[in-house]
């Protein structure tokens, strides 16, 4: 999944443009967060430019299990400012009673929850820096590149080249009973241990890329730098909530 990083989400129109969108999950820059619409929960995951890791990261959950409006009215309530909504998460007592925070005694019909991220590869704007789409092939591929295409789902047929068995070619044609790793993890990995992964053109085929984890074959791709996207919008789902 495609997680776009959005400048911040503190204005009316930045929020309506975040929910138009088909996947409505991003990064935001200011403030670090990764803002995600689970059917009717506000899943907010406050970052700092030093979380390299998921599970260091605070995540607050809000919402209602029949209706998306509790949470869209609290995000009204908040002048559509995340920056807002963090600070005053943060103020709430969770270990005593929720509702007596003024922030929220106003939205009786509103579950707020606070815990750590299971996430692993949550890693915070700051250290993923500006992973633009790439516009022309590259004479020689690096992994600031290879980041480039993963981030932004320039790519296409991506198969396993781990090798099923020892004595078996160093590079192998895709063996079915290995799965192709997650992109995002892959990605999250690259960033953190750069010293352990390597990029290529792939030895048997020109128009492919092998990637490669500790010396060893993992996976290869091709490169498509205009992806098709689906354009299609959830304006229908949201139109009742945005606009109440």
């Amino acid at each position: 999944m495609n997680i776009r990083c959005l400048p911040h989400l503190n204005t009316k129109q930045a929020w309506l443009d975040f929910c138009q969108r088909e996947v409505p999950s991003c990064f935001t820059e200011q403030p670090e967060a990764m803002v995600d619409f689970q059917t009717t929960y506000l899943m907010i995951t406050v970052l700092e430019r030093n979380t390299r890791h998921g599970k260091q990261a605070i995540k607050y959950s809000l919402g209602s299990r029949t209706s998306m409006a509790p949470a869209w009215k609290f995000i009204k309530a908040c002048n559509f400012n995340l920056q807002m909504m963090i600070d005053g998460l943060a103020e709430i007592n969770f270990d005593g009673n929720v509702r007596d925070n003024s922030l929220l005694k106003a939205h009786t019909d509103l579950t707020v929850r606070k815990f750590f991220s299971r996430d692993r590869s949550i890693i915070s704007p700051g250290n993923l820096g500006r992973l633009l789409p790439l516009t022309a092939t590259p004479s020689h591929w690096e992994l600031r590149h290879l980041a480039c295409l993963l981030a932004n789902q320039q790519f296409k047929d991506m198969r396993t080249e781990q090798l099923a068995l020892p004595g078996n070619d160093q590079f192998m044609v895709e063996f079915r009973g290995i799965p192709t790793p997650e992109v995002q993890g892959m990605l999250v990995e690259i960033i953190n241990q750069p010293d352990q992964w390597d990029v290529r053109p792939h030895p048997n085929d020109s128009t492919r890329l092998i990637i490669l984890r500790q010396d060893a074959p993992l996976c290869s791709l091709v490169p498509d730098l205009y992806p098709k996207t689906n354009t299609a919008q959830r304006r229908t789902r949201w139109a009742s909530a945005v606009n109440g």
